[in-house]
C-alpha cells in the first residue's frame, strides 16, 4: 500500500531554529509551567510516554490533552510512543483527538522502545513480537485511518477495509510522526518513513553527532528534501551562575532519575549528556548542535523546574533571534 505524503503542514516553509521544552511531571506544575514556557518564547512542549518503573509518571497523552486547554501557541509533542504498546487504530483516534483539541498543535514521536520493556509488556498480554514491523505498519494504519474517508491497509500484522475514523486530525495529511532511533538501520529507517528524527536526551553529544551524519548522509541517498524532514534532539539543561554550582546540582537529579537504569549509566551522566552553566556558555553548546543541522532543540530541566524554565527562557533569544537574523 503506498504511503501517503509525509510532508507536514509545519515543514511547508524554511523553519528557523526552534527552541521547545520538556514538560514536568508534577501535576500542579503542568499550567504555571507550560502557560509561562509560550510567553517566554517557547516553540512547543514535550511529554513522555513512559512503561513502568518505581517513580511517579503521569501518561504523556493525558498531559498533552489537559495542556492543549490552556496554551494557545505551543506544540505538543509526545516523544516517544512505543510500537506495539497500543493498537494503531486506538492510537490513531486518542492522537487525532488531541490534534483537534490543540487546533492542529501535535507532534507524534514514535520508536520500538527498549528490549528490558518487554518482558514487562508481555507479562500483561500485550505483543512484543516484531517490533519493528509493528512500527512500520503501525504508522501505515494511521496515516490511512487519519487521510481516508473509508480506510483500508492490507500488511502483514494489520489488515482491514471501509473502516471509517472519527475524528480527522486538523493537520493534514496527520501529524507529523518523528522517529526516535539510534542504530544505522533505523535512522535510514526513519528517514524512508518518518516526517522527522528525534534524538534522546541520554545519548551523549558525540554519539547524536555521528547519528546525525548517518541520517543526513540517509537523506541525500534517499533524495528527501531538509525542508521537509525535522531533525530535533532532547537535551538536559541546568542554566546557573557557574558549571560547578550547575553540575553539583545535576548529579544528584541524575542519581535519581537514572539510578539502576539498565541502559543508561547514571554515574558522570551529567558530563557526558547534559549542557549546563551560564547562559552564555548554554548558549554557545546549544548553538553547536543547531550548526550541525538539528532543527529543534528540547530542553528538559531536571530540578526546581520552574525556576530553571525562567532561567533556560533566557536562551530563547540568544539562540533564536541571533539565527533568524
Amino acid at each position: 500500500m503506498a504511503v501517503p505524503d509525509m510532508a507536514a503542514p509545519e515543514t511547508a516553509v524554511p523553519r528557523a531554529p526552534r527552541l521547545s521544552v520538556g514538560a514536568p511531571n508534577v501535576p500542579d506544575q503542568l499550567v504555571p509551567f507550560a502557560q509561562r514556557a509560550e510567553r517566554l518564547g517557547f516553540a512547543g512542549i514535550w511529554t513522555q510516554d513512559t512503561l513502568s518503573g518505581g517513580n511517579f509518571s503521569l501518561d504523556g497523552l493525558h498531559v498533552l490533552s489537559y495542556l492543549a486547554a490552556v496554551t494557545d501557541r505551543l506544540r505538543l509533542g509526545i516523544g516517544v510512543l512505543y510500537s506495539g504498546r497500543r493498537n494503531p487504530a486506538v492510537q490513531a483516534r486518542e492522537l487525532a483527538t488531541i490534534d483537534q483539541l490543540s487546533r492542529g498543535r501535535l507532534t507524534v514521536g514514535l520508536g520500538v522502545g527498549n528490549a528490558y520493556h518487554r518482558a514487562t509488556l508481555a507479562a500483561l498480554g500485550i505483543p512484543t513480537d516484531r517490533p519493528i514491523r509493528r512500527l512500520i505498519e503501525g504508522i501505515d494504519v494511521m496515516r490511512a485511518l487519519w487521510s481516508q474517508t473509508e480506510a483500508g491497509y492490507d500488511g502483514e500484522l494489520y489488515s482491514f477495509s471501509g473502516v471509517r475514523s472519527q475524528p480527522e486530525p486538523v493537520q493534514r495529511p496527520g501529524p507529523p510522526i518523528w522517529i526516535g532511533a539510534r542504530a544505522e538501520p533505523a535512522l535510514q529507517r526513519a528517514v524512508r518513513i518518518a516526517d522527522g528524527w528525534t534524538g534522546a536526551a541520554p545519548v551523549a553529544t558525540d554519539d547524536f553527532l555521528q547519528q546525525l551524519t548517518v541520517v543526513q548522509r540517509a537523506m541525500a541517498d534517499q533524495g528527501r528534501d531538509p525542508a521537509g524532514f525535522t531533525i530535533s534532539k532532547s537535551v538536559y539543561v541546568a542554566v546557573e551562575d557557574t558549571e560547578e554550582l550547575a553540575r553539583r546540582r545535576l548529579v544528584p537529579s541524575f542519581e535519581q532519575a537514572f539510578g539502576g537504569n539498565p541502559v543508561y549509566d547514571a554515574a558522570g551522566m551529567a558530563d557526558r549528556v547534559a549542557v549546563f552553566g551560564p547562559p552564555d556558555h548554554c548558549a554557545q553548546r546549544l548553538g553547536e548542535l543547531f550548526d550541525a543541522g538539528v532543527d529543534e532543540l528540547i530542553l528538559y530541566p531536571m530540578y526546581d523546574r520552574l525556576a530553571q524554565l525562567e532561567a533556560i527562557g533566557e536562551l530563547v533569544p540568544l539562540l533564536t533571534g541571533a539565527r533568524r537574523a
